[in-house]
């Protein structure tokens, strides 16, 4: 039986540019898996993404200051809203943070989760060290989507 690649779909909130510092190595690292990738920052995206094509999801968000009142963008609930239903779906997360993370994953997983989506692990990295622990969670959706 020939081998094929599962398709991940890495969507990220790009606000400051964060989490564009932490994409283009996750998305290496990915497809160094055997993942193929499609990497988008939110604010290109015009239309409706189609989840159905990807077999998981990789969301990013980036968090400002002290991470206290740290949470998904409003940009990123609706987005995540216009995905649809999420059963079925297996989803990892992260975090750019620029202080602390906070409880900002936490809340981002129980959005997800109440669209029944699968949050399977979850991630955050410090913007000024951004490559540190990169290996982390990519490692994890290599476990965990297959």
């Amino acid at each position: 039986m020939p081998f094929t690649p599962l398709k991940l779909l890495v969507a990220y909130d790009n606000t400051r540019r964060f989490c564009g510092r932490v994409v283009p190595g996750m998305v290496q690292a990915l497809e160094d898996r055997a993942f193929e990738v499609e990497a988008l920052s939110i604010d290109q995206v015009a239309d409706p993404v189609e989840i159905e094509n990807y077999d998981g999801l990789v969301l990013g968000i980036p968090v400002f200051g002290s991470g206290r009142d740290g949470g998904p963008s409003d940009a990123m609930i609706r987005f995540v809203k216009e995905l649809g239903d999420l059963d079925d779906h297996r989803v990892a997360v992260f975090c750019v943070y620029q202080v602390w993370e906070g409880p900002s994953l936490l809340r981002f997983k129980a959005i997800l989760e109440d669209q029944g989506a699968e949050v399977l692990c979850k991630q955050g990295y410090w913007v000024l060290k951004p490559q540190h622990r990169s290996h982390e969670l990519p490692a994890e959706i290599m476990v965990r989507i297959r």
